[in-house]
């Protein structure tokens, strides 16, 4: 075993001087430092420009409830004269857009990671008794499957470039020792093939899973300090296990190509196939068994169904859109009077048509939340069958940006809603006038995490899928070079 270990030693050694002689080495691993560090560049740029957004938005909430209040307050005390589609003490106003909340979904530590679906999917509504559909409703619904694609972020050089800088430097460990003649010197020594095979590839993965792991882990903790806390540094272990479990699964492959002992032609082909199957091929295909198991929904559906509720709506209440605007020539029913306050006809049946669209089309919005969620399991389901899916399903989830979180954030958006609209329906039927408690009564939106504890076992499910076959890679590696003939 010492004289194994002294042996397995100077083979990594050796091959580390022969790798920097010849600049393949430092090149590969420079290169993809690079990728990664324009990556995270990018996704660093993203992510932080968008959680200025949120950060200015939820600024601004305070300051806009602060001068409603203030406004609301002069109108009861006759200082100023309400504008008749601002009047902060008509529910119909203040329901409609002047009092209207954001709910907000924060970004995780690790959202530069992976962008994911954030690019698809806005961060933040801001709420009114509206129809769902005018504010909601509008976004991608589509393609749940857009993981693998997208900007240029940490997660595409993980997923689709770092497998060929490993293939790179690993489709000729053994045959290009036996074609320059010098594999028969060296196993006339006291050397195996296993031995001299395993100390090449563990140069390899020191070196391109070192680079890997030091340009993200020291670049997202310099960027991102949310990350230097124990949750924060639990999340970036579980992203840094996963990145460098994927790249052995490729490491290991290559290390079973070249057991086979075929010539490194042989072995680049048979390698570059298994990065266009795994990486490209298997992943479409994916996608259209999901799709045909569980069919997209439709946006032109619901575009439709929303649609043909409005018309319904309209006609219904054609008398009160048609009624005419008294505040014209009497500006004093604009004033709220013991309580009460006369809310116009058009207004009233405004919110009504909404609401009775929001009931037209909640069966249909259901089915597609339900939809979605029933293809994203599919694809956890089955996402074995390619690496690729797995390391980026898992690498999505952990970011933050992946479609799971953000169905639930549309599902608590919609229960906002409902809350909304079930706090200004009464006041605006029944024309109670808005008072100063009632701004503060108003509902808020909290965001309420999903718990982690289901993350982390889809997490450790997701390294154990990837370890599983590197596993088995590697045993079916050492059996052949043991017993078959690789000179």
């Amino acid at each position: 075993m010492i004289r194994t270990s002294t042996t397995f030693l100077r083979v990594f050694h050796h091959e580390a001087r022969l790798l920097w002689a010849d600049r393949s080495l430092w090149a590969v691993c420079g290169l993809l430092a690079l990728l990664l560090g324009f990556g995270l560049y990018n996704g660093l740029s993203e992510v932080a420009s968008r959680e200025a957004v949120l950060a200015d938005i939820q600024a601004r909430q305070p300051q806009r409830e602060a001068a409603l209040a203030q406004r609301l307050e002069r109108v009861l005390a006759g200082t100023e004269t309400p504008d008749p589609f601002s009047n902060p003490a008509d529910p119909a106003s203040v329901g409609s857009g002047m009092g209207a909340r954001s709910a907000l979904l924060p970004y995780e530590a690790l959202a530069p990671l992976a962008l994911g679906q954030s690019d698809m999917q806005p961060n933040y509504y801001r709420v009114t008794y509206r129809s769902r559909a005018s504010f909601m409703d509008d976004t991608e619904l589509e393609s749940p499957w857009h993981l693998l694609s997208g900007p240029f972020d940490p997660l595409f050089v993980i997923v689709y470039l770092m497998p060929l800088a490993v293939l790179a430097l690993s489709w000729n460990l053994l045959s290009a020792e036996r074609e320059q003649g010098t594999l028969k010197l060296l196993l006339s020594q006291p050397l195996a093939a296993l031995t001299l095979v395993a100390g090449k590839a563990a140069l390899r993965a020191v070196a391109l899973l070192g680079t890997s792991c030091f340009v993200l882990g020291a670049a997202l903790l310099w960027q991102r300090p949310e990350l230097r806390s124990a949750d924060g540094l639990l999340a970036l272990g579980w992203a840094l296990m996963l990145v460098a479990t994927y790249a052995l699964f490729w490491l290991a492959l290559a290390v079973a190509v070249n057991a086979l002992g075929r010539s490194s032609a042989f072995n680049a082909l048979a390698l570059l196939a298994a990065w266009v199957l795994l990486v490209l091929v298997l992943p479409v295909l994916m996608n259209l068994a999901v799709q045909a198991a569980s069919p997209a929904p439709s946006r032109i559906e619901l575009a439709t169904r929303t649609r043909l509720a409005a018309v319904e709506g309209l006609n219904r209440y054609n008398k009160m859109l048609a009624a005419d605007y008294r505040y014209v020539d009497k500006p004093e029913v604009l004033l709220p009077k013991d309580g009460k306050i006369e809310v116009a006809s058009r207004r009233r049946a405004q919110y009504l048509v909404g609401r009775d669209t929001d009931r037209e089309i909640e069966a249909l919005t259901e089915r597609f939340d339900t939809q979605l969620a029933g293809q994203q399991a599919l694809v956890a389901r089955w996402s074995w069958l390619s690496p690729a899916l797995v390391a980026s399903e898992s690498l999505t989830a952990l970011a933050g940006s992946g479609s799971d979180r953000y169905l639930q954030f549309r599902r608590q958006v919609g229960r906002f809603h409902g809350e909304w609209k079930a706090f200004f329906e009464p006041r605006l039927l029944e024309g109670r006038a808005i008072g100063l408690e009632d701004l503060q009564a108003m509902p808020r939106f909290t965001w309420a995490e999903p718990p982690r504890a289901g993350l982390h076992v889809g997490l450790a499910l997701a390294a154990l899928q990837l370890l599983v076959p590197v596993l088995m890679l590697l045993t079916w590696a050492a059996w052949r070079l043991r017993r078959s003939k690789v000179v």
